[in-house]
């Protein structure tokens, strides 16, 4: 009779513990064919990531009780047209987000890998959104003529992080991850930013910063040299029309001495042809003190839906270097110096699950 109560017990406790928590696996598949050319080179390609990068994850939750909860991610990114991982590859890892966290009321405090609060403000005022790879804005992370300047960080490892509740209009996004450098400097690697900004429809509008030092753990440098990144987006909606008007700027500085702030901007808009149908377009321009190269790029998209899930699209981008310049958009290697664009025709389908 004991043993029968006792068991009893644990299952119900067991049913409990089930009822109170969840884990997802989410993903998605993208694929595009496209034809690209550099130049002289032109190819023919299957790629992934024309509309959002290809991924697999693990989402969990549990509910504490009193408005506390943990969660967790675990994602990684993968090519499906070679089955390989990326980021770096070609073995599929939780690169992509990597974190554990803990909500209440007043927010919610995460660490690990994750997204910095800079690349989600940028996020929410691009139409294609920056995680696809015919996305302008993708050139805030070239270093054409700013030789040493440490890359935009879409993401960041050892990271702690504090947002503000989804439910608040208002919203602040502060993070910090150090570079866990022992010598010859503690601040080698280190990372911290932040984004604050106003999302109630039909308005958004959000500035955000970041500042890296140069160096790691692995590979230290006595004197860190200091980039930063700053931005002004903002977002407005016209459902009456079906319209969305999209904006950014965004100027980097270095600590470097003769290297140049880099200055650039952007407009987009999205208009909605039918209620299963988009139509995009976005320029982004960038401009560095101190010299002639300079890049304009733009996209022109189309997305149909066949169900919430699956979307096919199409995507007509070009990028034009001026006077030597020498970035690259939607992984397309370009000689360098050479002054040669990027034009990139394609069609492709994704799924997400």
């Amino acid at each position: 009779m004991k043993k029968t109560s006792t068991a009893g017990l644990a299952l119900a406790a067991s049913s409990l513990a089930l009822a109170q928590s969840s884990v997802t696996v989410y993903g998605t598949v993208d694929l595009y064919m496209a034809q690209a050319k550099s130049g002289n080179a032109s190819s023919v390609r299957l790629e992934d990531g024309g509309q959002t990068a290809s991924r697999i994850g693990f989402r969990g939750a549990e509910d504490l009780g009193g408005g506390l909860g943990v969660h967790f991610t675990l994602e990684g990114g993968f090519a499906p047209d070679t089955g390989a991982g990326t980021l770096p590859g070609p073995a599929i890892s939780f690169s992509r987000q990597s974190f554990v966290g803990l909500s209440a009321p007043w927010g919610q405090i995460d660490a690990g890998r994750m997204y910095t609060p800079m690349f989600y403000a940028l996020f929410k005022a691009d139409p294609y959104g920056i995680n696809s790879v015919f996305s302008p804005i993708n050139l805030v992370a070239a270093t054409d003529a700013q030789p040493g300047l440490t890359p935009f960080a879409a993401r960041a490892s050892n990271m702690v992080r504090y947002r503000t509740p989804a439910s608040s209009d208002f919203f602040a996004d502060i993070a910090y991850a150090p570079g866990e450098s022992s010598a010859p400097s503690h601040q080698s690697g280190n990372f911290y930013g932040g984004s604050v900004g106003w999302a109630s429809k039909p308005y958004y509008i959000a500035y955000a910063f970041q500042r890296a030092r140069s160096g790691s753990a692995a590979a230290p440098v006595a004197s860190p040299a200091t980039t930063t990144y700053q931005s002004l987006s903002g977002a407005y909606e016209l459902p009456a029309i079906g319209l969305q008007l999209y904006a950014n700027y965004v100027r980097n500085t270095s600590s470097l001495p003769g290297v140049g702030a880099a200055k650039l901007a952007s407009l987009g808009t999205t208009y909605n042809v039918t209620p299963s149908s988009n139509l995009m377009f976005e320029a982004m321009q960038r401009k560095v003190a101190g010299t002639d190269r300079s890049q304009l790029a733009w996209t022109l998209g189309y997305d149909y839906y066949l169900s919430k899930r699956t979307v096919l699209y199409a995507r007509w981008l070009r990028l034009l270097n001026r006077h030597g310049a020498s970035a690259s958009l939607a992984t397309i290697a370009v000689a360098p110096n050479s002054g040669n664009g990027v034009r990139v025709l394609a069609a492709g389908i994704r799924h997400n699950f």
